[in-house]
């Protein structure tokens, strides 16, 4: 029989494979400094390229772009209801109402140079100061917002993006321009640097946020080559393209969310995927070395609920025993989540059990939409099921828990002309911190379980 631990990159080997990934991105995200340095210290610093007609282009350009990337990351926002693509969507709105005053003003940047200058910096702070805000609310153990933030809302923000602007012009036309230029392009590079060292720091591991940490470094060294840069200079011209593309890697990863779940840190990794297909096919393997003289039609029959077609309590024990084996041998981690549907008992007196069945094989059907094909949903009896996440940490599990519970809550069951909400509760354990037993971890999944019941239900509950 084929051992799992064959399949196992060595320790050293994937220390050694990180450690290369984390300095690559270093280096990638620190490109443009070697850049602002070499032309700080080896270039004529008085040598300009002034041409209005390209910057314009180039602004109408950025400000097609930027609007394009808030209507997508708006889109993303009223499919999740993620207060951080909220804050995400209101920093490029912010970004695209301010900025575009740094384009109508560049014909008249030799008479007013400071009103023509001075809408960059203020379009960088605002934007970086909402998505400080969207990470501060990133990661909030209640993220998903009863409902979008209607019409009302926005008109709002847009009026105060205005009111900035014409802020930013008074200031402009005053005494304190110059220093006020120097002092919002150093506070959004301060605020830019937060942002990336807060996703560092919390070890935000999303695919997206990698991406969106590299473009938070990007726009932190554009702002500090515009301290360094006279208008229409050299550096100036660098600044800008920076900026750009640190703006197109992060309205790639918008792009990313929007066409795969709509969200920022529910997409999983090429990695992530390739590691669920190799532990896929090290199962598969192992099952046909074992069961290969077996009826496998009769015990996939004998394992599977007959009303909601999921596995039954057979089916998920066996399937149980064998992974806590498997991570006992290779170290593999394991999670355990019991599922109890709320007030269940209320549907069947209430519309009839035929209705109550509807209901279960609806939930089942949902349930599944949440979960990895590696992954195993079974019923236990009635109304309470549970999750089988084999190479799922606890935190993994608490994601897909949240998620299914998510999935739940904003479903409206269509059941033999009749709508029916639900909300489940749900209780998480893992393996070898809560038991290193088939046993153990149900009852532990379970405890948590009850627990979620008895706090108000319709949570979940991992500790």
């Amino acid at each position: 029989m084929t051992d799992d631990r064959y399949f196992e990159p060595q320790s050293f080997v994937r220390t050694l494979a990180k450690g290369y990934m984390s300095v690559i991105l270093l280096i990638v995200g620190f490109v443009p400094a070697s850049v602002i340095a070499y032309l700080y210290l080896f270039q004529d610093s008085t040598l300009r390229f002034e041409h209005h007609g390209f910057h314009e282009f180039a602004i109408a350009v950025a400000l097609l772009q930027s609007g394009f990337i808030a209507y997508v990351t708006y889109r993303c926002y009223l499919r999740t209801k993620e207060p951080f693509l909220c804050w995400l969507t209101l920093g490029f709105l912010a970004f695209t109402v301010i900025y575009a005053f740094h384009g109508v003003f560049t014909r008249i940047s030799h008479e007013h140079l400071m009103l023509f200058v001075l809408y960059g910096p203020a379009s960088r702070l605002v934007m970086a100061a909402c998505f400080l805000a969207g990470l501060v609310a990133h990661g909030w153990k209640n993220e998903r917002a009863p409902q979008a933030r209607g019409r009302r809302f926005w008109m709002i923000w847009f009026g105060a993006l205005m009111v900035v602007s014409v802020l930013v012009a008074l200031l402009a036309l005053s005494n304190w321009a110059e220093p006020s230029r120097w002092v919002m392009e150093l506070l959004a590079m301060c605020i830019m640097v937060s942002c990336a060292s807060i996703i560092v720091a919390r070890r935000i591991r999303s695919p997206l946020m990698t991406i969106y940490a590299l473009s938070l470094v990007y726009f932190a060294q554009s702002s500090f080559a515009f301290m360094l840069a006279p208008a229409w200079s050299h550096m100036w011209w660098l600044s800008h393209a920076i900026f750009a593309f640190g703006f197109m890697a992060l309205s790639y990863g918008v792009i990313v969310g929007f066409l795969t779940t709509g969200s920022f840190s529910r997409v999983y990794s090429q990695a992530e995927l390739i590691e669920q297909l190799r532990a896929e096919k090290a199962r598969a393997d192992n099952a046909l070395l074992k069961f290969q003289d077996a009826n496998e039609e009769l015990k996939v029959v004998a394992a599977t609920d007959p009303l909601t077609g999921c596995a039954n309590r057979r089916g998920l024990e066996a399937r149980g025993r064998a992974e806590v084996a498997r991570s006992k041998r290779g170290g593999a981690p394991l999670s355990f989540v019991t599922v109890d549907i709320d007030y269940f008992k209320q549907i069947n007196d209430r519309h009839g059990h035929a209705v109550g069945d509807e209901v279960l094989m609806a939930f089942v059907d949902l349930a599944r939409k949440a979960l990895r094909p590696s992954d195993l949903l079974g019923r236990l009896g009635g109304e309470e099921f549970a999750l089988l996440l084999p190479d799922t940490p606890l935190e993994g599990a608490v994601v897909v828990a949240e998620r299914l519970r998510e999935l739940t809550e904003s479903e409206s069951f269509s059941v033999s002309g009749t709508h029916i909400r639900l909300t489940v509760s749900l209780g998480v354990a893992q393996y070898s911190a809560d038991g290193d037993s088939y046993e153990s971890l149900m009852e532990a999944a379970d405890r948590r379980m009850y627990r979620a019941k008895e706090a108000g239900r319709n949570r979940v509950i991992a500790q």
